[in-house]
């Protein structure tokens, strides 16, 4: 592979996002933030190519991550720096593109994306996510980029992708104190211990071949990783909430074809090992665990565009205090009008374990080419205890715009 010595070529391009949250079960604002998201993309004469794109955030309300928290769920090259309690800044990917033969390679801080499903997640577990606003931001947004190192060979009608992930940040959820926080705090004082795995001894490492058969876009996939949602144990005796991580093999793979104006989407997985710990007994059980999509999108109306999704994970070993399945239902409709100048969109998600629900209603109207006015409502129901009951207070209305250049 050559090396990159000389830049021909440096472009950037910058999106402001300014937006405000009003939780009006409470009467409080949630969030009056203003996002600056910059990328510069540099080019070499040898043909490789560097992307960097950062994001730097100021919250005027300081109620989703409060302060400068603690960062026990990331690795010390992934952390974000927090100036001030209302400032936080991150590199948020930093990668090199290039071609070695006929052979793609990426390397640095990247996000690496799996699978066919629309936010639920089966395969695509390669970035673990953010919870700083729960699920509601979009999905890439909410991906924490890792520092990896991706290969994709053609191998005449398959492609394999080779993934290598010595970053050993995990799934990060807000602390105590912090409005979608998922951490219990039985003693009052944030007494978190995150045993968080190192970062080259628990390397993960995976494989993708895919391909286009028939009208099936296709794929395999394997991946040796550590499950990124931890085992929430609390320690009486030494007053101590610990999140526990093991490590295990996902198999898997995607299939999806286009039938005229419907679309079939599919996906299957299976952890070969995970743990639970039941709530009546104290036990810790370890149990393989087999998760599947299946998705409908539909595009026959003019201008509108219906997706239908079918999520069930099961423990093959369960619990007295829990059954052995979970299901969800999610429903996307999406109206463009105005010549696409406004977009309407609603999207419903039903836990049919809890019976439980989050609804999200958006409308952009884009003003110009580089304006986008927004306007939203992210709405928690269902009992405290559900997924999205807990979360009933925090309902809010949205509004904002953003600006590229």
């Amino acid at each position: 592979m050559g090396t990159p010595v000389s830049a021909i070529d440096v472009q950037h391009s910058s999106l402001v996002e300014l937006e405000a949250a009003y939780a009006y079960k409470t009467g409080s604002w949630q969030k009056q933030e203003i996002v600056w998201r910059p990328e510069w993309v540099t080019r070499f004469d040898s043909g490789a190519r560097l992307t960097v794109i950062g994001e730097g955030r100021f919250d005027a309300k300081d109620k989703l991550d409060p302060g400068r928290p603690d960062q026990p769920f990331r690795a010390q090259n992934t952390e974000t720096v927090f100036p001030s309690d209302h400032i936080d800044l991150e590199l948020r990917e930093f990668y090199l593109d290039h071609y070695a033969g006929d052979a793609f390679v990426r390397l640095g801080k990247q996000q690496i994306v799996w699978g066919q499903a629309d936010g639920l997640r089966v395969l695509d577990v390669i970035n673990p996510l953010s919870y700083r606003e729960f699920i509601l931001p979009d999905v890439e947004h909410r991906r924490i980029p890792l520092w990896s190192a991706l290969t994709e060979i053609p191998l005449e009608t398959w492609t394999a992708q080779l993934v290598w992930i010595p970053d050993a940040t995990v799934t990060e959820s807000t602390l105590p104190g912090a409005t979608y926080s998922l951490i219990p705090d039985p003693f009052g004082e944030g007494r978190l211990q995150v045993n968080r795995p190192d970062s080259l001894a628990d390397s993960d490492f995976g494989l993708k071949l895919s391909t286009f058969q028939r009208g099936w876009d296709l794929s395999l996939n394997y991946l040796y990783h550590t499950i990124d949602d931890p085992l929430i144990r609390i320690d009486a005796s030494g007053q101590q909430v610990l999140a526990d991580y093991n490590r295990s093999h996902l198999v898997g793979g995607t299939a999806s074809k286009p039938f005229g104006d419907l679309t079939l989407r599919s996906e299957v997985g299976l952890e070969s090992k995970n743990r639970f710990q039941d709530s009546l007994t104290g036990e810790i059980i370890n149990t393989e665990v087999g998760s599947y999509v299946i998705g409908l999108d539909y595009s026959g109306f003019s201008d509108w565009f219906i997706s239908a999704q079918f999520f069930q994970t099961y423990r093959f070993t369960g619990t007295h205090d829990n059954g052995s399945s979970k299901e969800q239902v999610t429903v996307l409709i999406r109206h463009d009008a105005m010549n696409n100048a406004l977009i309407l969109e609603a999207l419903g998600i039903y836990d049919l374990n809890n019976k439980d629900s989050l609804i999200q209603l958006e409308a952009e109207y884009s003003v110009s080419t580089n304006v986008v006015l927004r306007a939203g409502a992210d709405l928690f129901f269902g009992d405290q205890s559900g997924t999205f009951g807990q979360f009933q207070e925090a309902s809010r209305l949205s509004t904002g715009f953003t600006f590229s250049f």
